[in-house]
């Protein structure tokens, strides 16, 4: 039964890893997570970790390419030179509506999260490998939790910096007293030039999503390693046992090398001795 439950777990467990690395991988390249919306102005800027974008609200159905550009729908790289060059423009000029644009800086808290889902990926890589190995060499479990508890982590602490990040003040909102200080998940700003909604964006909850699968797959990989550890037929679960292991197995017993001569490869074979009386 351990050895049963130790297979179901392992297989559960890398699931769970693959699945919350492709979210990941999903958020981390979209442009979804914070959203700002300016309703007087009918349109919205959606700020990610590498590039923003600009869409306005005055249709319901999607355009094309061409329709899109007469519109003034765009996505701009937060590393290409003409953007740096019209944050430089917005900071010189120093109105409230350009400062807005100042949100479309590669700011800490995309580097940040960034760094951490980096770290998501080499310890989520690593983890699956030594899982896979596990079955071979018992005392892998122990690190196989250790890489997938790192793995969880990383991915959890890029959550809670984009989150504190995003319940900061705006630099382009009014000053108004505000005794709140609590984490929210959707806010209303009022700027210089009308209300400004701001929320977080798909991104943002798909990357929990992928979080919160890590961290069941530390749940079910501590498990695993309990039911692998307690088992006492550990070493039929690998899959790379040979015919000779198993019989080196089943007698206890590593053998004889006997060398004769000259040392070719037929002149010399291992065999084993066996003491079963019932075997001869």
């Amino acid at each position: 039964m351990p050895l049963m439950m130790y297979k179901f777990l392992l297989v559960t467990s890398i699931f769970l890893i693959f699945a919350g690395l492709i979210l990941t991988a999903f958020s981390i390249f979209s442009p979804l997570w914070e959203v700002v919306d300016f309703p007087r102005s009918h349109l919205s800027h959606h700020h990610g970790l590498w590039w923003d974008c600009i869409v306005h609200h005055d249709t319901l159905i999607p355009l094309d390419e061409v329709q899109a550009e007469l519109r003034g729908d765009r996505c701009d790289s937060k590393m290409d030179s003409s953007v740096q060059a019209m944050l430089r423009v917005a900071l010189e000029k120093g109105d409230a509506e350009s400062k807005e644009l100042l949100l479309h800086r590669f700011l800490p808290h995309h580097k940040g999260v960034i760094f951490f889902a980096v770290f998501t990926f080499v310890f989520g890589l690593i983890s699956i490998i030594i899982g896979s190995c596990s079955p071979c060499f018992p005392p892998n479990a122990i690190l196989y939790v250790v890489g997938v508890f790192m793995t969880g982590s990383c991915s959890l602490l890029a959550d809670l910096i984009y989150i504190f990040a995003f319940n900061q003040k705006p630099m382009f909102a009014r000053d108004t007293p505000d005794s709140s200080q609590d984490i929210t998940l959707s806010r209303k700003e009022r700027g210089s030039f009308g209300p400004i909604y701001k929320r977080l964006g798909i991104a943002t909850y798909i990357h929990m999503f992928g979080s919160m699968l890590l961290i069941a797959a530390f749940i079910f990989s501590m498990f695993c390693a309990y039911f692998l550890i307690t088992s006492k037929h550990a070493h039929d679960v690998c899959c790379m046992s040979k015919k000779e292991y198993r019989e080196q197995n089943k007698w206890r017993n590593s053998g004889l090398i006997l060398k004769t001569g000259r040392v070719t490869h037929q002149s010399h074979r291992p065999f084993v001795v066996i003491d079963d009386d019932s075997s001869i």
